[in-house]
């Protein structure tokens, strides 16, 4: 049986009542080059296995370099030359093999042709035109696919959970499926987050050159992210702080270029384009940071505020979409296409230290209120409610 270890981190023995499952994990998302849904996907596979339970988990990989990293359940590596055939031949003739109980479908589609009980994660819904968003966000082959297997999924789970409450929401706004048993389990920030010794922080300084103290954002560079707001925003108060800007993360399907607006604006030498750092780094990077600015139009969840709440950042965060969820009363918030708002923002952050030391303090409370083992806890619940 899959019975790990307690750790400290981990809640106390399951209060289960049913009989033990094997519980199946479908985890080619961990092949991903970055994001949240991979990262998601990891915690929360630790998170299940270090819960005190009786079932069995069985993990199920694209890729074999993933093997061996969850010893305490049974991993499964399973070749397939495209991802469509991994989804949807390889992996279900595998899964009606292996006769699970329930399987997680933790990235938006249920397989075709299973006939195990389903639970499926939906994240976001921007494959789908939003009104929030102008220009589409994937690629033309991945938003078909999503567009033809999100709403035929939703209406063969068992089981639905959406990240938040705007993204349950959006299941009926933008796909038109009704679904009024649509769960809430949100994400969480990781076990790297959270504040850094002075030593950390000087060491991220130093490899990525600040020597200015600097506002943060994380995240790809697409026009949903609004970072050429957040720069236009930075234009109007540079002259009068001594900060830089530091823009991590790489670059989304549609990109948005920033280059030319640095330029114009005169900022060259003050806006830092780090691209993708090392997850490792980015603790140190959140806590060395003056504020963590966020000015995205539509987030399914929104995890980067969260994780600089967590690291003691303060963080000046958008009132769009799901944001509100995640931040509650612990950020600064402003309308993402007022960038004069969110200047006067990251000038009062700047400026005044008492309300500095409140929105971390804040900040840390919040973030506390969120965790993989919690969120975990209920995944469980509701994958035992779909086995029957």
């Amino acid at each position: 049986m899959s019975k790990p270890s307690q750790c400290s981190s981990c809640p106390g023995p399951w209060n289960s009542r049913v009989q033990p499952l094997r519980i199946g994990i479908v985890a080619r998302a961990l092949s991903l080059p970055f994001g949240g849904v991979r990262e998601f996907l990891e915690a929360t596979i630790e998170a299940l296995l270090c819960l005190d339970v009786p079932h069995r988990f069985v993990i199920y990989y694209d890729d074999p370099a993933h093997m061996g990293k969850h010893p305490a359940a049974d991993e499964t590596f399973l070749a397939a030359p495209h991802k469509f055939l991994w989804d949807h031949v390889v992996l279900p003739l595998r899964l009606a093999r292996d006769r699970l109980d329930v399987v997680w479908f933790p990235h938006n589609v249920v397989a075709l042709g299973v006939r195990t009980p389903a639970v499926v994660t939906i994240h976001d819904l921007l494959y789908f035109p939003a009104p929030e968003v102008s220009r589409r966000e994937y690629a033309l082959l991945d938003t078909l696919y999503m567009r033809l297997f999100i709403p035929r999924s939703l209406r063969r789970a068992r089981r639905v959970i959406a990240d938040s409450r705007w993204t349950a929401t959006d299941i009926r706004r933008l796909v038109r499926i009704e679904r009024d048993d649509v769960q809430v389990v949100p994400l969480a920030p990781g076990r790297l987050f959270g504040p850094q010794p002075e030593s950390e922080q000087a060491r991220v300084r130093q490899v990525y050159r600040l020597e200015r103290p600097y506002f943060l954002f994380t995240g790809i560079t697409s026009p949903r992210k609004n970072v050429r707001a957040l720069i236009e925003a930075f234009a109007q108060i540079n002259d009068a702080i001594p900060h830089d800007l530091v823009l991590v993360g790489g670059r989304g399907y549609v990109n948005e270029p920033v280059d030319d607006l640095i330029r114009r604006t005169g900022l060259t030498g003050r806006v830092h384009c780090l691209g993708v750092v090392p997850r490792t780094d980015l603790p140190g990077l959140y806590s060395a940071a003056d504020a963590f600015v966020f000015p995205s139009l539509y987030e399914g969840f929104g995890l980067p505020p969260l994780e600089a709440m967590a690291c003691g950042c303060p963080v000046i965060c958008s009132h769009a979409t799901s944001l509100p969820e995640v931040v509650g009363n612990a950020a600064l918030v402003f309308d993402p296409r007022d960038t004069t708002m969110l200047a006067h923002h990251m000038r009062a952050v700047v400026c005044d230290m008492a309300l500095r030391e409140r929105l971390k303090r804040q900040g840390l409370d919040r973030a506390a209120q969120f965790s993989y083992a919690r969120s975990a806890g209920r995944l469980l619940a509701l994958l035992e409610e779909a086995a029957g």
